[in-house]
C-alpha cells in the first residue's frame, strides 16, 4: 500500500486524515472502514472504525497487524464496490479525493524521534581521502547516526526555509524508513518485522554552522533543526511493495538532474541500523530512521557544484515511492503572524 496523510477544509478549519492509493485517487482510509464495518454487520461501526483504523498515522501503526489488514480489506472493499468521484459514504462523508483537492503532509508529519544514520561509504570517503585520512573503523563496525528533531518536519510539496544563518544551504538525498511496532534489542534478521513502510528524506543542512558546531564535537544541532528542515513524502510504502536493497534515487535542481545513486550503495543495512539503534532503547511506532546522504546526494557532492539559493526547486525522486519537490524561499519574518505548522 501506499499511505498518506493529509489535511482537508471543514467547517472548523483544517482536519488531518490518512489514506491509501488507489487506482490514482485517495482514499480516506477512516471513512472508509466505517462503511466496510458497518456492511460486514459490525455494531457501531464508526466507532469501531475509528478505533481499527484512527485518521492519525503514529495511533494507526500502533493498532498493529490488525489495523493494516483492515486497511488493505478497507480499499479492496471500495475497488470492488466502484467507488469513485464523488460518492459519499453511508452518512454523506466524503471517501474519495483527488491529490488535488488536499494538502499532503509529510506520511508521519510528527516523528517521534529521527535517527539519521551515515552508511554510503561513497558519500564519505571523498571527505577524508581529501585531508589525506582513512575512513574511521567505526564506520564498518556499525552504522553510526545522529538524533535530530522531529518537530521540524515538512511535506512533499512545502517549501524549504533558507534560515537567515546560513549562506551554505545543501540538500540530502535519503531513504527513510518509519518503525511500526514497539521493539528493543532487535536482532538484523528480526528488524524488517518493525518497519511499517519507506518514504523519501530530504535532510536540508546548513553546512557553515554544521562544521563550525562539529569543531566542538557536537551537533547537528542549529545545522539541521531548523523549521521545514526535515522533508519527507509523499507517503509511506509499504515493504511489500519495494525492493529497498536497489532503488535508483535522483536528484533534481531547477528541473536538472545533479544525482543518480541507487540504495544499493548503503555499505549498512536498515537491518543493522534498526539493530544498532535498538540497543538498550525501545524503538516505538512513528519513529523514522534515514540512510544518510547518498554517494552523489548533496550540493557539493552532486553536479550541482554550488549550495541551494533562494527560488531553487530541489525535486528528490527515488523508485517505487514517487517524488517530493520543495522550492527554497526566504525564512518568514519573526515579526509576522505565526504560520500554521504543516
Amino acid at each position: 500500500m501506499r499511505l498518506y496523510s493529509f489535511e482537508v477544509a471543514s467547517p472548523l478549519g483544517s482536519i488531518t486524515r490518512i489514506g491509501a492509493e488507489r487506482d490514482g485517487a485517495l482514499i480516506d482510509l477512516n471513512g472508509a472502514a466505517a462503511w466496510w464495518l458497518h456492511e460486514r454487520g459490525e455494531p457501531d461501526a464508526p466507532d469501531y472504525a475509528a478505533f481499527l483504523v484512527p485518521p492519525d498515522m503514529i495511533t494507526f501503526l500502533s493498532r498493529g497487524d490488525k489495523a493494516m489488514e483492515a486497511a488493505r480489506e478497507t480499499l479492496e472493499f471500495t475497488r470492488a464496490q466502484g467507488v469513485t468521484g464523488a460518492f459519499r459514504g453511508p452518512r454523506g462523508e466524503r471517501i474519495v479525493y483527488g491529490f488535488e483537492d488536499v494538502h499532503l503532509m509529510a506520511p508521519i508529519p510528527r516523528p517521534n524521534l529521527v535517527w539519521d544514520a551515515m552508511v554510503f561509504l561513497g558519500h564519505i570517503q571523498p571527505y577524508y581521502a581529501r585531508e589525506g585520512m582513512e575512513v574511521p573503523e567505526v564506520f564498518y563496525d556499525w552504522p553510526c547516526y545522529a538524533t535530530q528533531s522531529g518537530t521540524v518536519v515538512a511535506g512533499p510539496y512545502d517549501p524549504i526555509f533558507k534560515p537567515r544563518y546560513t549562506e551554505q544551504l545543501d540538500f540530502e538525498v535519503e531513504l527513510g524508513v518509519y518503525i511500526g511496532r514497539k521493539g528493543i534489542n532487535i536482532a538484523e534478521g528480526d528488524a524488517g518485522r518493525f518497519i511499517a513502510g519507506y518514504t523519501i528524506f530530504n535532510d536540508v543542512s546548513a553546512r557553515d554552522v554544521q562544521f563550525r558546531e562539529q569543531a566542538l564535537r557536537l551537533g547537528p544541532a542549529k545545522g539541521k533543526n531548523f523549521e521545514h528542515a526535515s522533508i519527507m513524502g509523499p507517503c509511506m510504502v509499504t515493504p511489500d511493495e519495494v525492493d529497498a536493497a536497489n532503488l535508483r534515487m535522483i536528484a533534481r535542481v531547477n528541473g536538472e538532474v545533479v544525482t543518480d545513486d541507487n540504495s544499493r550503495d548503503m555499505y549498512h543495512g536498515f537491518g543493522k541500523i534498526i539493530e544498532r539503534i535498538s540497543e538498550e532503547e525501545y524503538l516505538y511506532p512513528g519513529d523514522f530512521m534515514a540512510s544518510g546522504t547518498t554517494v552523489h546526494g548533496s550540493c557539493m557532492s552532486s553536479t550541482l557544484g554550488r549550495w541551494l539559493e533562494v527560488g531553487d526547486v530541489v525535486e528528490v525522486e527515488i523508485e517505487g515511492i514517487g517524488s517530493i519537490r520543495n522550492e527554497v524561499v526566504p525564512a518568514p519574518d519573526p515579526q509576522t503572524k505565526e504560520r500554521s505548522r504543516t
